[in-house]
């Protein structure tokens, strides 16, 4: 078995246009090809008034994306846009257009609160100077704008050449609802920012779960369950498009009101470099 490969593609109509429901589909075929989906429930999302397509889908056996940005993208549509977790690599990256060049990078996600709950209640876990707040849970909170890279799996049961018809599996006990499909396994946070709420990057000695939110929605947990040889600190991820704050992404959608200060991207930038230089 090879490694499972998760791709969020995000499909953009011309100026103009729309995708509807149909066409939707036949972009999602087109990506499957005839391998299907490996390991990776295959989910469709239209954005409103059809600007876009969002497709999930595992790439393992599939060299499909690169056909479809070849031979339809630059004629039919205004933009391709994806993220890709491998996972024997770790981290998401996230490209634009051109599969086969690139240029690839890290995947930046954010974040606007932290809630943390701990073992010992009169201190927060980190920074008690911040802003945090107790609720009556026992739980603290902290309001801040932050951003993460970390590798978003949604592998599940459903075989290596699943389709949009293949039923999904039920999710077990320990997983985190996303927007697409729940997922039961996740990596660790890297290169948190703000750098002082680096500690809560993974398991933390005060700490029994720690979850980072975007709008409401948990976008990252982090707690002690239960796995194959016992009880172990894991994560959770249920990043999307919405909470994504790759630059050049939110350039592109007007969202720049959302950029995260510049030197987190060149941090971004020089892992990367060590990492294509390696």
């Amino acid at each position: 078995m090879s490694n499972i490969l998760t791709d969020a593609i995000r499909v953009y109509a011309r100026p103009g246009d729309r995708i509807n429901g149909v066409e939707a589909q036949w972009i999602t075929w087109m990506l499957l090809g005839r391998g299907g989906s490996y390991h990776v429930p295959v989910v469709t999302r239209c954005g409103p008034e059809g600007a876009y397509v969002d497709i999930q889908y595992g790439s393992g056996k599939s060299p499909d994306i690169v056909n479809f940005c070849q031979d339809h993208a630059p004629y039919l549509y205004g933009a391709v846009w994806g993220r890709h977790h491998n996972e024997g690599s770790e981290l998401d990256l996230i490209w634009q257009e051109d599969v086969n060049d690139g240029p690839y990078r890290y995947c930046r996600y954010g974040f606007d609160e932290v809630r943390v709950a701990t073992t010992a209640g009169d201190r927060p876990p980190v920074a008690p100077e911040a802003a945090w707040r107790r609720h009556a849970d026992g739980s603290w909170r902290l309001s801040v704008n932050g951003s993460y890279r970390t590798g978003n799996s949604r592998d599940a049961d459903v075989g290596p050449m699943a389709t949009p018809a293949t039923p999904l599996p039920d999710p077990p006990p320990t997983a985190l609802p996303t927007p697409t499909t729940p997922t039961d396994w996740g990596e660790p946070l890297a290169a948190i920012a703000p750098g002082w709420l680096a500690p809560l990057a993974d398991d933390h000695p005060a700490a029994t779960l720690i979850e980072y939110r975007w709008r409401g929605r948990v976008v990252h947990r982090a707690r002690e369950d239960d796995d194959w040889d016992g009880p172990s600190w894991q994560h959770r991820c249920a990043d999307d498009w919405d909470n994504c704050l790759d630059p050049e992404f939110l350039r592109f959608t007007g969202a720049t009101e959302l950029l995260a200060p510049e030197e987190v991207y060149e941090r971004d930038r020089e892992d990367w470099g060590k990492r294509a230089a390696r």
